[in-house]
């Protein structure tokens, strides 16, 4: 491909930690999701001043870059070298275990998105029909991919925001992700079966049931979709087909409605702090973002 190289390729020696011989670069971390919990999908800001860096065996992840400033690099795969400019915006991907090697003669600027191989696999298998060994990722650089950049803003914005439920809210960002990739970055054995997905009606009143019972818990997407029964890809994508919105979303909309009962009744002598905690909110301030966006008022003014 002749379009401009990402820059964040050159991540691929921070993030993918570990991989032996290789020379982590802590420094260069800016934003990271890594201590939040999420599987199977992380994300890093991360800016390197110039030089080089290599990974002869890859790395276990899958890796999607999103560059985030123009800059210079030259790239060494299979033995191809390609000598690119840089430009803000523009979108590569990395299969696991692929040999690369950089160098660059710039300041870069970038984000970059791990994600694991084993569950591309589950969401080849359990989505599409497909056998997992029969789908390969293809290294592609310099894309323009609106869908993989508004991925990348949205779990930046979760990871700063450290909200309760940002790890359902990675799950299911996680699921669009790879169905994208199998879809547009792929190789595949056999074609995608496009009739595999019913609504199933009674596992998602299980999963609403799961969440009106859980809400002020720090739920998962692996645990909502236990409770329904099912993968938690195959629940996202019937969920949304039966509700018109994602768990995620739903898990909102009832934390922000009990919260607005609550204050409704007076919620006696709780601060606004212990209602956020109370219904599922990490702090007030989150309440407050997610419950003015809902309602059109503060739980203050609400409360007022």
């Amino acid at each position: 491909m002749n379009a401009p190289y990402d820059p964040a390729l050159i991540a691929l020696a921070d993030a993918a930690a570990p991989v032996e011989g290789l020379s982590v670069l802590p420094h260069s971390v800016r934003m990271s999701s890594l201590s939040l919990g999420w599987y199977p999908l992380n994300i890093e800001r991360r800016e390197l001043e110039p030089g080089d860096s290599s990974l002869p065996g890859g790395t276990k992840e899958h890796l999607i870059f999103v560059s985030l400033a123009e800059g210079h690099c030259v790239r060494e795969s299979g033995g191809d070298v390609s000598e690119s400019d840089l430009a803000a915006g523009l979108v590569s991907v990395l299969p696991s275990e692929t040999p690369v090697r950089w160098s660059w003669d710039t300041r870069l600027s970038f984000a970059v998105m791990t994600l694991e191989p084993e569950y591309l696999g589950k969401v080849a298998r359990e989505i599409f029909g497909l056998d997992p060994a029969g789908v390969r990722l293809i290294a592609v650089q310099g894309q323009r991919d609106p869908l993989i950049t508004g991925i990348a803003g949205n779990l930046m914005r979760e990871a700063m925001n450290g909200d309760a439920g940002s790890r359902l809210f990675a799950e299911s960002l996680a699921g669009m992700l790879a169905v994208h990739l199998l879809r547009n970055y792929a190789e595949r054995s056999q074609p995608i079966k496009t009739d595999r997905i019913s609504t199933q009606p009674r596992a998602v009143t299980q999963a609403v049931d799961f969440i009106n019972d859980n809400y002020a818990t720090d739920l998962s997407l692996s645990d909502i979709a236990a409770a329904a029964h099912l993968s938690p890809f195959h629940l996202s994508r019937i969920f949304k087909k039966a509700t018109g919105v994602s768990p995620y979303q739903y898990l909102l909309q009832v934390r922000v409605n009990s919260a607005r009962s609550l204050l409704a009744a007076g919620a006696g002598d709780r601060s606004l702090a212990e209602v956020a905690a109370a219904v599922g909110f990490a702090d007030q301030s989150h309440l407050t973002r997610h419950f003015k966006r809902m309602v059109g008022v503060t739980p203050k003014q609400l409360r007022q």
